[in-house]
């Protein structure tokens, strides 16, 4: 398979094909998945030594643990007997895990401890070393845990490039703009779609514009402000260019906005009193912490393949998590700062449950798109004509030398399909087994 089989930059378009694919999805699972660092959670899921939850490292099941020692393990949640689960428990705090077939245990670094019969009928000359649970690669980023089963791969922060690693850390600073400032709220909010990943990777790469689907919930004001907005800090009376920026040779993707200046605090209407002033707190202490860099207002964006995030005053982290070509379960964290009065967390959850995932009533919108999307890639005559991706072609541009918007993106502004032809021209390289 030729990389121009699936897209041509030059034209801006991407085959059907891309999305309906099976032999084009079982590419993905070895080309794109496999080699990548995946986010598996947070290191406040993890408080105690002995706790742990369960992830996903693309289709693969991951145990993540904190041993005894304090060190987070990712571990295949595979027993290496007979493939059984070896935790089947979704969160927790255990000092082994047993598997339920045939006994086999495994400590919280995935070592193999304990075999039946391991004297009687193995003589004792089963080499445990060998036969612990396969472990991945893992990075702690400022609070968010990520992992690779690839040894191939570079490091984290080498897999992220130099620019992504300074949106990376942005988005994980507190509304205060201390670094490492979330955790996690509730459990990880799971559903399924019945649409390819990409759909949804691509709205969050760098869709600016699909405004029309949330019309309806916009009027509702669904968001905090209150200001017929589905967005919280929605009418800030300082100008702000919206951006879309990309790493080409990565695939990383950024939406965000640069205030002309550093803004007021935009009172909340639909907060309490409480809120506000912590809010109000928060972004005084995040302009004295950052200076001109508080000027940045990240929207969303993807750290390729299917990590995605949405920020700007609802911080989500979730995964895209491919079942086949035409179906895909989404999982996602929530977050809130870790050191703010309970009357903010509550606020922010339920405003979370409102806004996104299966109950969301601006999420619900995209799900129609995407699972409607999915249908338009079925059709025999359908899949033989390309997708349409030329919005503003031709005027992007490279970073600035010393801009701190970052030395080797690219970037265009205003509304543009910039973010997903870089997407998918690093995502089509890998499936086609180009480097």
């Amino acid at each position: 398979m030729r990389t121009s089989d699936l897209i041509d930059l030059d034209a801006g378009t991407l085959s059907r094909e891309s999305f309906a694919s099976e032999d084009i999805f079982r590419r993905e699972l070895e080309n794109v998945f496999v080699p990548s660092w995946s986010y598996v959670g947070h290191t406040s899921q993890l408080a105690k030594n002995g706790d742990f939850f369960l992830s996903r490292v693309g289709v693969e099941q991951v145990i993540v643990s904190r041993g005894n020692d304090g060190a987070i393990n990712v571990l295949l949640n595979s027993c290496r007997h007979r493939g059984m689960p070896a935790c089947r428990y979704d969160t927790g705090n255990m000092q082994s895990f047993t598997c339920s077939y045939h006994g086999w245990t495994y400590g919280l670094d995935g070592a193999l401890t304990g075999v039946p019969k391991f004297q009687s009928r193995y003589q004792g000359k089963l080499d445990r070393d060998k036969w612990g649970l396969i472990k991945a690669r893992v990075t702690v980023y400022y609070g968010s845990i990520w992992a690779t089963f690839d040894d191939a791969q570079p490091s984290f922060e080498d897999y992220l490039g130099p620019d992504m690693q300074f949106y990376l850390r942005a988005l994980m600073q507190g509304a205060d703009g201390e670094d490492d400032g979330y955790e996690v709220i509730g459990g990880i909010v799971k559903w399924q779609v019945p649409c390819n990943w990409k759909f949804g990777a691509e709205n969050f790469a760098g869709d600016h514009y699909h405004g029309y689907s949330h019309r309806s919930v916009e009027r509702l004001s669904v968001g905090l402000s209150g200001k017929t907005s589905r967005h919280n800090f929605a009418n800030v009376k300082v100008a702000r260019q919206p951006m879309s920026v990309a790493d080409p040779k990565r695939g990383h993707t950024i939406r965000a906005s640069v205030y002309a200046s550093l803004a007021p605090y935009d009172e909340q209407e639909a907060a309490s009193d409480e809120v506000n002033a912590y809010y109000r707190k928060c972004h005084e202490e995040r302009e004295r912490r950052l200076g001109d860099k508080a000027r940045l207002l990240i929207h969303g964006g993807v750290i390729f393949p299917n990590t995605h995030f949405n920020s700007a005053g609802r911080t989500t982290i979730g995964l895209w998590l491919p079942q086949s070509a035409g179906r895909t379960e989404v999982w996602r964290w929530l977050f809130v700062p870790k050191n703010a009065p309970n009357a903010v967390k509550d606020t922010l959850r339920e405003y979370y449950l409102r806004y996104a995932g299966p109950a969301g009533m601006v999420e619900q919108d995209d799900m129609e798109n995407w699972t409607a999307a999915q249908a338009g890639t079925q059709g025999v005559i359908a899949r033989k004509h390309p997708f349409n991706y030329q919005l503003a072609m031709g005027l992007e541009r490279p970073s600035r030398p010393g801009e701190w918007l970052g030395d080797e993106v690219s970037i265009t502004e205003d509304v543009t399909e910039h973010n997903q032809r870089h997407f998918y021209a690093h995502w089509a390289r890998l499936v086609a087994g180009a480097q």
